[in-house]
């Protein structure tokens, strides 16, 4: 029986320990790297999608106030003299007129409207219009924007019809006895800044 000898410089088929625990960890960070990589995508994704959804929100809500806006009446009350005045009431917050609403807030009819900017939040707020009783009827809201850093609304026009003044942008237009004709809006959403939003304000005959 011949023995064979095996020569001691012949390698071995297979890997080392060594090779395995090398391989292991590339293949280890290799994934850790398509991980972290997929992970940011998806992150971007969402914050993509948060974003165009509320700018959304904010286009709708600029929308929904630009048709209110230019459906607004022109409509009087008596004061506190007896005497009529317009019924619009604009501050650098807020704004109140009358128009009539979209049939899934309101029932018919003409309402009074009051937009008012409060702990980050747009407002809508509106009751039924009586002329006699500003005051009567439940007052509804809602939210109409969120994430609001600062509003503040101007008004265009001359507050009463023998005024001999150029028109100019005021900050207050209250008591008058006709609508500005102009009504902007500078928006601050996330601190960010947003084109003005101006709209014209129709004036329709005495009511």
């Amino acid at each position: 029986m011949v023995a064979v000898q095996r020569s001691p410089n012949r390698r071995q088929s297979g890997f080392t320990l060594l090779e395995l625990v090398v391989a292991i960890t590339l293949m280890s960070l290799v994934l850790v790297v398509l991980y972290s990589g997929l992970r940011l995508g998806l992150n971007s994704w969402d914050s993509g999608e948060a974003r165009a959804e509320a700018t959304n929100r904010l286009r709708l809500a600029q929308e929904f106030l630009r048709r209110q806006l230019a459906q607004s009446m022109t409509v009087y009350q008596p004061d506190d003299r007896g005497e009529e005045v317009v019924a619009f009431s604009g501050q650098p917050t807020g704004i109140e007129f009358v128009a009539p609403l979209l049939t899934q807030l309101g029932q018919g009819g003409l309402y009074r409207i009051r937009v008012e900017a409060g702990e980050g939040q747009l407002w809508l707020r509106w009751r039924p219009y009586r002329p006699d009783d500003p005051s009567a009827g439940e007052e509804r809201e809602t939210v109409l924007l969120e994430g609001v850093s600062a509003v503040e609304w101007a008004y265009f026009g001359p507050e009463r019809e023998d005024d001999e003044e150029s028109p100019r942008w005021r900050a207050d237009w209250t008591g008058g006895e006709r609508r500005p004709q102009l009504v902007r809006l500078n928006l601050n959403w996330h601190d960010e800044p947003w084109p003005d939003l101006v709209v014209a304000l129709v004036e329709g005959p005495r009511r």
